[in-house]
């Protein structure tokens, strides 16, 4: 075989890898972008709270899957939401806690399985430390996917 034979034989084995290379990465892309189905995520917190208060931030998950468990790996609440919060204790108790730069928010690794039709109550006890408008999302994560939901809550200065 020649030189140019095994150059235009390299280049095409190059082209073919990128070519499966680009359809895996739309593949991966199309599957994490789809809606996570079976899933609903109410939010219980008060509407305002003033500087120095504690309250519950209660994310209820709800599996309304029929026949699968779903996986509750993480909630992530946005860091524009926590500005406003110190994070005093969850229960249940989260595993580990990490900051998430890519989406501004800060993760708290649960892991909890929730059977079908099961529903889980997470509660974020949250101390108010200044005041504004703070808003954001929590992200309900099963593995690569999620579901999100509104935060909002106004803080007062105290009278």
């Amino acid at each position: 075989m020649n030189a140019k034979k095994a150059f235009l034989l390299g280049c095409g084995g190059a082209l073919a890898i990128a070519l499966i290379a680009g359809i895996l990465l739309v593949a991966f892309v199309w599957h994490v972008a789809e809606d996570t189905e079976g899933i609903s995520v109410e939010v219980v917190a008060p509407d305002e709270v003033k500087v120095g208060d504690t309250f519950d931030l209660t994310i209820i998950v709800k599996n309304e899957r029929t026949g699968k468990n779903l996986k509750v790996d993480d909630l992530d609440l946005s860091d524009e939401y926590l500005a406003g919060f110190l994070v005093a204790e969850t229960k249940p108790k989260h595993k580990s806690t990490t900051h998430v730069p890519i989406d501004n928010s800060q993760s708290f690794t649960f892991g909890a399985t929730l059977k079908p039709q099961e529903t889980n109550h997470f509660v974020f006890s949250l101390k108010a430390h200044r005041a504004g408008l703070f808003r954001g999302d929590v992200d309900v994560t099963e593995g690569l996917r999620f579901v999100s939901a509104l935060l909002q809550t106004v803080v007062k200065e105290k009278e």
